[in-house]
């Protein structure tokens, strides 16, 4: 007879009751489950396409987390599904950006925050979820950059526009 330690079924028979079978226990009965994510992006051009997120595409993306390589698409924040939208660019879609920063999500109406893990963005595992895509212009993305690193004293960015003779409003509305 196996022992239960191994989470194999004993038989035990007893003269009264005749032979007997031994459950594992039900905690190791339990295996956890792993979510498959279906995504339908929906690109400014009208084009749209499906992702499905699973251990396998987790694993061929080598999307990681601290503690190592994720196996749960629902554990991947909203930044590194960007990244493999934009590893897995599509020629049908606009022109590919300079890197996933400038790959804007919006779901219900609202911007998908890089650093939320999918988990908190509503989505469902149990039916495909349809998320709009967007690309921010290169200009917006650099001007984010460039302005903490130019700004210096308190001032100097008005000295340099007034040098520059123009008054300077550079707001890109989305």
């Amino acid at each position: 007879a196996a022992t239960e330690e191994h989470n194999i079924p004993t038989h035990n028979s007893t003269p009264e009751s005749g032979p007997q079978l031994h459950a594992p226990s039900l905690a190791a009965q339990i295996t956890p489950t792993l979510s498959i994510l279906s995504i339908t992006v929906l690109v400014q051009s009208g084009a749209r396409h499906s992702f499905v997120l699973d251990r396998g595409y987790l694993e061929r993306h080598s999307v990681k987390s601290n503690m190592g390589l994720l196996t749960d698409p629902l554990e991947m924040s909203v930044l590194q599904l960007k990244e493999c939208i934009w590893k897995d660019w599509r020629e049908d879609w606009d022109q590919r950006p300079a890197s996933a920063l400038f790959i804007k999500l919006i779901q219900f109406g609202a911007y998908l925050q890089d650093s939320y893990p999918l988990k908190e963005c509503r989505l469902s595992d149990d039916s495909s979820n349809v998320i709009h895509m967007v690309i921010r212009p290169a200009e917006v993305g650099e001007d984010d950059m460039t302005q903490r690193s130019t700004k210096g004293a308190f001032g100097q960015s008005r000295e340099r526009e007034s040098s520059n003779g123009s008054a300077g409003c550079r707001c890109v509305i989305l």
